[in-house]
């Protein structure tokens, strides 16, 4: 059976994991898969089209069942932050990884979290920057916590020492939760402001 996107793809991410985002590379892949590095150019143009197939993979494998029912849209968002951010610390550097990237599979994209506001009056856009703030906040936190555990559990010495160390505290998981709520927080209460005609 010959060479498939999906075997590229998976390649990818698991050496990923050993080599990080800078020592991944297309010849890499090539490498382990047993080809000559033009093979992989079948199937993916450049490494930038590599990384979106990349994180459309790691999202799909992720993608939870269905949202347990009476969350509300507050519950459902933190569920599905939570959730976000385990994806891509699930791989090295899956934060850098996923940032920036385009999903090439419409299906995995969902429901929107406000679309009861927006069905009640809410202006689409503004249901769209509250969800673009919530996910920047859980992607550049894991970006930022993936800075200081650069390997799992494996800490980088230079934030203990830092004028700054204090912001870098061992409590991650209490930090995240923080400032999850407050970004709901402040989201809710902008949307709560806004006029639902």
């Amino acid at each position: 059976m010959g060479l498939t996107r999906q075997d590229i793809v998976r390649t990818g991410l698991r050496l990923l994991n050993d080599v990080g985002l800078n020592g991944l590379t297309l010849r890499l892949i090539a490498q382990e898969l047993g080809v000559k590095a033009p093979a992989l150019y079948w199937h993916v143009k450049n490494k930038q089209e590599l990384l979106d197939e990349m994180a459309t993979l790691m999202y799909a494998d992720a993608m939870p069942g269905r949202v347990p029912e009476g969350l509300g849209e507050r519950g459902s968002l933190e569920l599905a932050s939570r959730g976000l951010r385990r994806m891509m610390l699930a791989y090295r550097d899956g934060a850098k990884v996923f940032s920036g990237t385009f999903l090439t599979d419409d299906s995995l994209l969902g429901d929107n979290p406000f679309q009861g506001r927006v069905d009640a009056g809410l202006a689409p856009h503004l249901a769209g920057r509250a969800l673009f703030t919530v996910y920047s906040y859980v992607v550049g936190f894991t970006i930022e916590e993936q800075a200081v555990y650069p390997i799992p559990g494996e800490r980088d010495p230079r934030y203990d020492t830092t004028p700054t160390a204090w912001v870098f505290d061992e409590d991650v998981e209490g930090r995240f939760s923080d400032g999850l709520t407050m970004v709901l927080d402040g989201v809710f209460g902008w949307l709560d402001d806004k006029v639902v005609s």
